[in-house]
This record gives C-alpha cells, structure tokens and sequence, in this order.
C-alpha cells in the first residue's frame, strides 16, 4: 500500500507517532544492508536522515531496495517535522 493509505490511517498525533516510530524502524532495517558509515544509521538524528537524503545514492543507487529506502527517508523528514510542530 501506498504512503497515502498509512497516511489517512494516522488519524491523531499518537497514530503519527506510532507510524513514524515504525518508519524508521524499517528504515534501520533497509541501511543494514546497505553501504552506509555506522555514525550516520541512527535515524532518530535527524541531521542523520538529511544526510542520508544527500548521500545514499553514492555508494548504493544500484541497491535492489535503493528507491523504497529513498522514499522512506522523503517520508520521515516530511513528517518528523509535522510531529515537531505539533508538539
């Protein structure tokens, strides 16, 4: 399912958190298999994720799960900071 579908399913600020919570689990998962320096797979860094956005490409474009990693990374900086705001 899209992100669209995980979107209108996180209806208050709890859900948001649950979701993003499980987003960047997922995305700790991806960067295992993945070209990626230690210091930058902590994904609860946000500097670490804008990095990510930046670089991944370098080492890992031709990653099988390259394009679903990068649009987790979208993902999580687009609503990391709507949770942000929200508190």
């Amino acid at each position: 399912m899209g992100d669209w579908f995980f979107n209108i399913m996180a209806k208050n600020n709890i859900e948001e958190k649950t979701m993003l919570t499980k987003k960047l689990s997922a995305l700790k998962t991806l960067l295992e298999q993945m070209e990626v320096p230690e210091r930058r797979r902590d994904v609860e860094n946000i500097s670490n994720v804008r990095w990510l956005a930046r670089n991944l490409a370098v080492q890992n474009k031709e990653h099988p799960m390259f394009e679903t990693t990068q649009r987790t990374i979208v993902w999580v900086l687009r609503n990391a900071a709507t949770l942000e705001n929200k508190r």
